[in-house]
């Protein structure tokens, strides 16, 4: 697995928990959507030091970054008389507060599980709500994930499990994501 397959499985979530509002990159050119929507973005990404390796040149490390979700949202009507709807309550934290229950249940656990991934909530949940010219709230809730994954690597060039050759940023080549390690398979002992 590797980051951009990390930030996939982390929107997946999202736009599944979120069917009803728009899911979108952080710092992206664009209009931003009216609400609800919700922003993603990732942190710097950590890798350790140290990897595991499988006896047949592949090799494992452990990564972590971390993820921002900010949550913008009307809030819920609160209906002064029948059929007149007044002000808004903000609902912002309280429903990020929801989706971090939703990203550490069952079967999220076994969504990421399956991907060698996992996402636990770093408190607090933060109310960023803001007045927006001197007559309109906008609610608005952030939150940090920690996101950890597994990523390998192999072949001659530590680049086996590159999905496209060269990449976006022109990296790498076919040639070096098919290059295996070379392996002595017979030797003669001579004294």
């Amino acid at each position: 697995m590797n980051l951009t397959e990390v930030r996939e499985r982390l929107y997946d979530a999202a736009a599944l928990f979120f069917g009803e509002a728009s899911v979108i990159w952080a710092e992206q050119v664009g209009t931003k959507p009216e609400p609800p929507c919700v922003t993603l973005k990732m942190g710097s990404l950590s890798r350790t030091a140290f990897h595991v390796e499988d006896g047949e040149g592949v090799r494992s490390y452990q990564c972590s970054t971390t993820a921002e979700v900010n949550l913008y949202t009307r809030g819920k009507p609160v209906t002064e008389e029948k059929g007149a709807t007044g002000n808004c309550i903000n609902t912002a934290t309280a429903d990020l507060m929801e989706f971090s229950g939703f990203l550490e249940s069952e079967a999220m656990l076994d969504f990421f599980t399956g991907c060698d991934m996992s996402v636990l909530l770093m408190p607090p949940i933060r109310d960023l709500t803001s007045l927006q010219n001197d007559s309109k709230y906008r609610y608005r809730a952030m939150a940090e994930y920690v996101v950890t994954f597994v990523e390998e690597a192999g072949g001659r060039y530590g680049l086996s499990g590159m999905k496209t050759a060269p990449n976006s940023s022109g990296g790498g080549t076919e040639e070096m994501v098919r290059e295996p390690i070379g392996v002595i398979e017979d030797f003669e002992l001579r004294e």
